[in-house]
């Protein structure tokens, strides 16, 4: 397992400015990963906001469950279905955002896992999302 690597894996999903997801810090394919978001103040998305809009922190724990690909090499995936989202606390532009996301299970159509967002080790977010593994289709 890989702590903290300072090289940003090639294979994070998507570009910016929507990627959420700035780092990979510990991964462990497909059982767990921890990731990290920092929200900068100026950010494109943030402008003229006091907090993060709620979408962007949910989309953050949606983009580290891509980030359990079996193979442990992609890290991209298709979001088929949040089952479950639960916001507990507000995201500043500046927080650092630590995601820490569980393989549940995995089928034939793709993994199912929960991540939960951390902010100063309190918890700010969690869901259970259904993610296909693999790069959008061609």
């Amino acid at each position: 397992m890989a702590r903290g690597s300072p090289v940003n894996p090639p294979w994070l999903p998507q570009a910016y400015p929507f990627r959420q997801v700035d780092r990979v810090l510990e991964r462990d394919p497909p059982r767990r990963c921890v990731t990290l978001k920092v929200f900068s103040a100026d950010e494109l998305l943030l402008e003229g906001s006091d907090t993060v809009p709620p979408s962007l922190v949910l989309e953050a724990l949606c983009q580290s469950a891509a980030c359990l690909e079996a193979d442990g090499t992609s890290g991209e995936g298709r979001i088929l279905r949040i089952e479950e989202a639960i916001l507990s606390g507000k995201v500043k532009p500046g927080d650092r955002l630590i995601v820490s996301t569980t393989l549940l299970e995995r089928g034939a159509l793709g993994l199912r896992a929960e991540s939960v967002g951390e902010v100063e080790g309190k918890q700010v977010a969690r869901l259970r999302v259904f993610v296909r593994p693999g790069g959008p289709p061609a």
